[in-house]
């Protein structure tokens, strides 16, 4: 995974990716990311992977592109007991296949910044201020902070900073790791606590079942509006005993 050429392709992208002046795009999105303690390294290359994996898909790739303005802003914060600031905090424009497998290419290799508790707020009022930012480099009105974790956190301080970001029209949609689970308690957490009202809970019944998942949050993410719908179908197995969970639940 961790490859020299992947490393210096990643360094040399990472070098150009910011822009000075707002970009037009048809989303801004901010990767929310759990490093916690409860999440050891073989986990956070799964997840990395992951999501590396889920911007090559040709799905994902052909949504990013084939919007009104033909691209993102794309970002990510990493978060355990608060949050880091990384050079992933800068928001990165998707215009480009090329674009997009060089995103990919940094995601597989970037350094697992730290490890601590679980605060979900600290990354989600974190997404939210750079999303808003001056400086964030992008302009659109469809913005969506992307939380993804195996954990749960203080609930009154993750519904205020889920009720702070809806109030700025920003959705938030959760990617639920089931791994330390014998039930739904992630995915309830998540629906209940973590993403806005406009926004959807996707379910990873564990780490080796995050690339599935993430791809088919992603696939929605990036749909061109009226094709946002998560599908109904779409299930996650949650332990022996379980044939499957509902793993998309949309709220209004």
């Amino acid at each position: 995974m961790k490859s020299i050429k992947k490393i210096f392709a990643a360094l040399a992208f990472s070098a150009v990716a910011s822009t000075a002046s707002a970009v037009p795009v048809d989303l801004g999105l901010s990767l929310v990311i759990d490093v916690s303690g409860s999440v050891d390294t073989a986990e956070y290359n799964l997840q990395m992977d992951g999501y590396a994996n889920a911007f090559r898909s040709a799905a994902v790739q052909s949504n990013i592109l084939g919007g009104t303005n033909g691209q993102i802003g794309v970002n990510v914060v990493f978060f355990d007991s608060n949050f880091y600031s990384t050079s992933l905090d800068a928001f990165t424009i998707l215009d480009s296949t090329s674009a997009i497998n060089a995103f990919a290419d940094i995601l597989d290799v970037f350094a697992r910044p730290g490890s601590g508790g679980t605060s979900i707020y600290t990354g989600t009022n974190r997404a939210v201020s750079l999303l808003t930012a001056a400086t964030s480099g992008i302009e659109t009105t469809n913005m969506v902070i992307d939380v993804s974790g195996d954990g749960t956190s203080s609930s009154s301080s993750d519904q205020a900073a889920r009720n702070a970001a809806a109030a700025l029209n920003i959705t938030i949609n959760g990617l639920a790791i089931e791994a330390n689970a014998t039930s739904t308690s992630i995915t309830n957490y998540y629906t209940n606590n973590v993403v806005t009202g406009d926004g959807f809970v996707e379910t990873a019944a564990d780490f080796s079942d995050f690339q599935r998942a993430v791809e088919n949050k992603l696939r929605i993410e990036t749909a061109p509006p009226g094709n946002q719908i998560p599908l109904p179908g779409t299930l996650a197995l949650l332990g022996l005993g379980m044939a499957g969970l509902a793993a998309v639940r949309k709220r209004s």
